[in-house]
């Protein structure tokens, strides 16, 4: 039995920029790259229409060289294909379904000169040279996201595990790939972006800005997946709908500026199924924004087992790209039953002190041991 992985986008992106942005129309000729429309600084959008053998191209300009950025259709009633040119006009590359289909959607790095070049046309003409019969309206956007100057390490710390199966709020029974988003109740900032909610799936991966059922886990350096924020503490395909499983719980705890947020996976099985059940945690601190991986059981007595098939660790909305990610391992067994892994944003000195928002889950000091391993984020 195998599964169709099908990217579904749903959640909106505002532009960050120093100036108020605005749309524009498309002014025609505009159907070479020699021709194209040059858009203002300030420029978000662009609102144009496509007819058979119809080619449009245009640069946004003044953008941040460095900064990530996304170009998609926004709206749009014909299927269409997205391509990137350089400052000369050569082609780096199109899609056809990367957004909500049959739109298209690109992302990259802005280059030095600052400019985006695009190039919008119709299914099938991949060399933008009019080769379609595809008409209709569009709206294309470019969203900028700068590079945040923030570093982050992962510390073994010794095994804490609040277990909130009887005390939280039960979600996710009986399903495999559906999603579900809670409320915090506090800000969490992750790679310098405020956050108020979380959204996640059984598969083991939490996202900020949008909702992720992927069960295909991926390598973080890689640029696949790369569009929204990501916490994976065990991605992989679990489910919870096989006799035996449970389901995944949620709860706030803590007084207001001190709380944590903790979603745990209670008996997540592997698809279809697994010799044994897994159980493991995540836990958000609100006063140093720091993320703990907490693993009670990763036994699931298979390939799956210890995190063999799994991704673990964290990546900022295109991190890839910008090295604003950090991996502690990928398909690798790397991982143990009553371990936990502290992700925290900043740089951690040699040696590692206690985390202070450990520190304060207990007070009996269940952390006296020290750290045993330190990682740092590949910038």
């Amino acid at each position: 039995m195998r599964k169709i992985l099908l990217t579904k986008l749903c959640f909106a992106i505002s532009v960050l920029s120093a100036y108020p942005a605005y749309g524009i129309t498309e002014v025609e000729p505009n159907n070479s790259f020699i021709d194209r429309q040059v858009l203002p600084s300030d420029a978000a959008s662009v609102n144009g229409s496509i007819s058979p053998g119809d080619v449009d191209f245009f640069t946004f300009t003044g953008l941040e060289a460095g900064a990530s950025f996304v170009a998609e259709f926004i709206q749009g009633n014909f299927d269409s294909i997205l391509g990137r040119l350089d400052d000369e006009g050569n082609l780096l590359g199109t899609d056809d379904d990367g957004g909500d289909r049959p739109l298209s959607r690109l992302s990259g790095i802005v280059p030095e000169s600052g400019n985006v070049n695009l190039g919008l046309t119709g299914f099938s003409d991949f060399s933008l040279v009019g080769d379609h019969f595809e008409s209709g309206d569009y709206e294309l956007s470019v969203n900028t996201f700068p590079s945040v100057n923030l570093d982050y390490s992962v510390t073994e710390v010794p095994f804490v595990f609040e277990d909130i199966s009887t005390t939280g709020t039960r979600v996710l029974a009986g399903a495999d790939d559906e999603m579900v988003s809670a409320e915090l109740g506090f800000t969490f900032n992750f790679f310098g972006q405020d956050f108020n909610s979380i959204s996640w799936s059984p598969n083991g991966l939490l996202t900020f800005g949008g909702s992720s059922g992927q069960f295909a886990n991926v390598n973080l350096l890689s640029e696949e997946s790369d569009d929204l924020p990501i916490i994976a503490p065990l991605w992989d395909d679990w489910q919870f709908f096989s006799p035996g499983t449970d389901a995944s719980y949620l709860q706030a705890l803590g007084e207001s500026g001190q709380q944590r947020f903790i979603i745990q996976w209670n008996l997540a099985e592997g698809f279809p199924d697994s010799p044994s059940a897994v159980t493991f945690q995540t836990v958000l601190f609100e006063e140093s924004n720091e993320i703990l991986f907490s693993y009670l059981d990763v036994d699931s007595e298979d390939f799956r087992a210890f995190g063999n098939d799994a991704t673990i660790g964290i990546r900022d909305a295109f991190g890839s790209q910008r090295g604003e990610v950090l991996q502690f391992s990928f398909n690798t067994p790397a991982i143990r039953n009553r371990q936990a892994l502290l992700f925290s944003p900043e740089v951690v000195s040699e040696p590692v002190p206690e985390p202070a928002s450990l520190l304060g889950l207990f007070a009996f000091g269940m952390l006296g041991a020290g750290s045993i391993l330190t990682r740092k984020s590949q910038k």
